[in-house]
């Protein structure tokens, strides 16, 4: 008996192994199938909008964020901009996709996807965003906020989520940490056919021979945002310097000791914004232009191709810089943060971390710059959606999405 019950339990446990194996096998195979579009493809979530509690958490105000003027998604403005179809919303009601996999969120997934260029020097289109709110004022940060979470009855107490005169545990004021990764809005500079040298901005009197900076509504905007998505500590991209050294963090006289180690996809975990809005000056464009300016616009003209305004379409930070306004062609600002100007001085809009395998839904719609024409300003942001969005990957060199993809 104890010899048959020996060889007995030898043979369940081979005949248990044997269906393992059984099971297993159709599992291993969805892994390794030669369908690149199937569910096992589809692992990335779609973006939806955060919860209330999560926006608080991070020093946001949630009362301020829920006037109309913010314009937050899964709120307001579920149909106009950035949707160009009076029957295509930009969000909608999601109860599947949303906060039943991720606590942070609300029910609203986002279906309008803005395309921009990664700052980081390669001009790379594969940058895609959600552009859920605007933000006008200071008044839109938290000040003071305490909320306790953890607590288990009398065995644990929990931890406190704080805000104290604006700043978290750490020191930092969300304002601060935003203030480190910018998007780059370029509104159009033509009014009424009559090229503008100069934006709009009260809250420096400047109110004349001006173009206005009030929306950054795609309609508003002469070219495709650039995004600072690749900003870190761990490169210094986000401007951190911590050596007190001038040599190292100056200009060999004066210290620029920053102490901010901070990074985008880190510790701006809304993925908000403050914008940096980019434009041409009086010599750089128009009727005064100089010679040195045509011919530094001309040079990124035959790189880039024209925006809509008939000027150079720029996609980084050394065009922007050393290109243009170390010649005077060009400048840059950002609205008074007291509101003063207007128009929005930060954005939450989360960038979709990895784009592919399913965060880019069946159902969403890519946001971008038109020609008059109806045709797409830059035809790569379109080619990258179109892939994402059909096969789950970006496109290959050519833009069609059957060949290599280029990440």
């Amino acid at each position: 008996m104890k010899s048959m019950r020996k060889y007995a339990s030898r043979f369940i446990y081979l005949l248990t192994l044997a269906g393992l194996l059984f099971v297993m096998t159709p599992r291993m195979a969805a892994q390794s199938d030669s369908d690149n579009n199937d569910a096992d493809d589809h692992f990335n979530p779609a973006p939806c909008d955060f919860s209330d509690t999560f926006y608080a958490d991070n020093g946001i105000n949630v009362t301020a964020l829920n006037q109309s003027r913010a314009g937050r998604f899964g709120t307001f403005r579920q149909f106009g901009p950035p949707s160009r179809s009076a029957s295509q919303p930009n969000w909608v009601a999601d109860e599947d996709h949303c906060l039943e996999k991720d606590p942070t969120r609300r029910n609203f997934r986002i279906l309008a996807t803005t395309g921009g260029y990664v700052d980081d020097g390669t001009s790379s289109p594969t940058d895609f965003i959600s552009l859920i709110a605007f933000l006008f004022d200071e008044t839109f940060f938290e000040t003071d906020y305490s909320r306790t979470v953890g607590a288990i009855g009398n065995v644990n107490a929990g931890n406190t989520i704080s805000i104290a005169a604006t700043l978290n545990p750490r020191g930092h004021s969300m304002e601060e940490i935003v203030g480190h990764f910018e998007a780059y809005a370029a509104n159009t500079q033509f009014v009424n056919g009559v090229f503008k040298p100069q934006p709009c901005l009260a809250s420096i009197g400047q109110t004349t021979n001006c173009f206005p900076v009030n929306s950054v509504a795609t309609p508003t905007l002469r070219q495709d945002w650039r995004f600072a998505t690749n900003r870190n500590s761990m490169d210094g991209s986000n401007g951190n310097c911590v050596n007190p050294d001038p040599n190292v963090c100056g200009d060999g006289t004066n210290s620029n000791f920053v102490d901010s180690p901070f990074g985008y996809f880190c510790d701006d975990l809304l993925g908000m914004w403050i914008i940096t809005y980019f434009y041409f000056t009086d010599t750089g464009f128009g009727p005064h232009q100089t010679a040195q300016c045509q011919q530094q616009l001309a040079g990124i003209a035959a790189v880039n191709g024209l925006s809509l305004d008939g000027t150079p379409i720029v996609t980084t930070a050394d065009q922007l810089n050393n290109q243009l306004e170390a010649f005077g062609c060009g400048a840059e600002f950002q609205e008074d943060v007291g509101g003063g100007d207007g128009g929005p001085v930060w954005l939450i809009c989360p960038a979709i971390p990895d784009p592919r395998n399913g965060a880019i839904a069946p159902d969403a719609f890519l946001d971008q710059v038109f020609k008059r024409n109806g045709t797409p300003l830059d035809p790569h942001f379109t080619q990258h959606f179109h892939c994402l969005q059909t096969t789950g990957h970006f496109a290959d060199a050519d833009g069609d999405c059957d060949g290599p993809p280029i990440f």
